[in-house]
C-alpha cells in the first residue's frame, strides 16, 4: 500500500497514511484522478497541509511516547503541525518532535525552548532492569530496586 501524497509505503492491512491522513492505494497509477483536471483541483489544494519528514527539523527529544504525544497535542491545539519520530540510536527508543523550520518560534512559544523541555524530564534508566525511573521515584517501577 502506498500513500498517493507522500509516497510512503505501508504493509498490507494499513488503509490510511499516518502522516497525510489520506487513503492508501495499491499502486501510484491508482492514485491518478479519473475525472477531468478541474475536478482534481481540491485535492491539490489540500496538499500544502501535509507535513513531510524531509521538510521538518528536530525540535527536541523525549524519553517516553506519552510525553511526546502530549507535546504534539499541545502543538496541535495551537495550530502548529508536528511529527513524532522514533529512533533507536543506541538500542533504546528515543522520541523526537519535528516541526517545519518556520514553526520553530511557535513551537518554542507552546513547549518552551528545546533545552528547557529536555531539562524538565530528569528521569533515568534503572541500572538493574533498564526501566525508566522518574526523578522523584524512591524505587524502580520495573524491578523494585530502592534508590538512596
Amino acid at each position: 500500500m502506498i500513500c498517493p501524497v507522500c509516497r510512503d509505503e505501508y504493509r498490507p492491512g494499513f488503509t490510511r497514511c499516518a502522516t497525510c491522513h489520506v487513503d492508501l492505494v495499491e499502486t501510484l497509477d491508482a492514485a491518478r484522478p479519473q475525472a477531468p483536471a478541474a475536478a482534481a483541483a481540491p485535492a491539490a489544494a489540500a496538499a500544502p497541509s501535509v507535513l513531510a519528514v524531509e521538510l521538518t527539523v528536530p525540535y527536541c527529544g523525549f524519553l517516553s511516547l506519552d510525553e511526546v504525544r502530549q507535546a504534539r497535542e499541545a502543538l496541535r491545539a495551537k495550530g502548529v503541525r508536528a511529527l513524532i519520530v522514533i529512533t533507536e540510536p543506541h538500542g533504546d527508543e528515543e522520541y523526537w518532535i519535528r516541526v517545519a523550520p518556520g514553526d520553530m518560534r511557535a513551537t518554542a512559544a507552546v513547549l518552551g525552548p528545546p533545552e528547557e523541555v529536555e531539562a524538565r524530564d530528569e528521569s533515568f534508566k534503572c541500572s538493574a532492569c533498564g526501566a525508566t525511573v522518574g526523578s522523584s521515584d524512591a524505587a524502580c517501577p520495573g524491578c523494585g530496586l530502592e534508590f538512596e
